[in-house]
């Protein structure tokens, strides 16, 4: 929705299709992560499909008629493992880094929208409450670049993984992070997404999507994933 014209929209039944609780509400995610406006008198509506992985927008509240796509092959075995990765990890609880709903809530308004804090002309990404010095810091005022450069990749092995990835991880055959910098001056940690076919440059530039990052407490987490920018 990002690479569209922002409007208001209608969330409708949007997250009846969700297959997992999430932790942040969905008008949340999308305002923060958006320009887009969640208004229950728009006349545009955001619909997801109860068994594929598509979304819509259109003009009716109506289920619109899904058109088909000639997709990547993906192994039926692996989408299942998958689910039921997802499904466990879900109802249990990470040992590896916990965080609580209530700092998930506060954090990611800033971390989903990118918004930076202004530290004496020095951007701070993710917010935080002290600098280095103690000092208090004020809140988030300025939005980061849609894109970043990579500084440095690894592949997390599926021995190697924190324990809130280590159910994926093997299924995936390790998992890719990347160490990026914004133009406005901060670096950020995050994992890659659709990178099955492409290896990260050092140098190369990714964008960031929202995609699931790990389950807790009943819920999935939501957050944004790097994803390789075609040079």
């Amino acid at each position: 929705m990002k690479q569209l014209p922002a409007d208001n929209i209608q969330l409708g039944r949007f997250s009846e299709n969700l297959e997992f609780v999430s932790s942040v509400d969905v008008q949340e995610i999308l305002e923060a992560s958006t320009d887009w406006v969640v208004n229950d008198k728009a006349s545009y509506y955001l619909h997801s499909h109860s068994e594929k992985f598509l979304v819509a927008i259109t003009t009716s509240l109506n289920e619109p008629t899904w058109p088909e796509f000639d997709g990547i092959e993906f192994s039926p075995d692996l989408k299942n493992e998958l689910q039921a990765q997802w499904a466990t990890e879900v109802i249990g609880v990470s040992q590896g880094a916990y965080v609580s709903q209530a700092q998930h809530l506060i954090a990611s308004p800033a971390r989903l929208g990118l918004l930076a804090q202004d530290d004496n002309g020095r951007m701070v990404w993710p917010p935080r409450q002290l600098n280095s010095r103690g000092d208090r810091i004020t809140s988030t005022t300025k939005q980061l670049s849609e894109t970043a450069t990579i500084l440095s990749w690894t592949r997390l092995s599926a021995a190697g993984a924190p324990s809130e990835f280590s159910g994926r991880a093997p299924v995936l055959d390790g998992i890719s992070t990347v160490l990026v910098q914004f133009d406005e001056g901060p670096r950020g940690v995050f994992m890659l997404a659709d990178d099955e076919e492409r290896t990260p440059e050092i140098d190369g530039t990714v964008r960031f999507d929202v995609r699931r990052l790990y389950g807790q407490d009943g819920m999935i987490h939501y957050g944004l994933k790097a994803v390789l920018v075609n040079s």
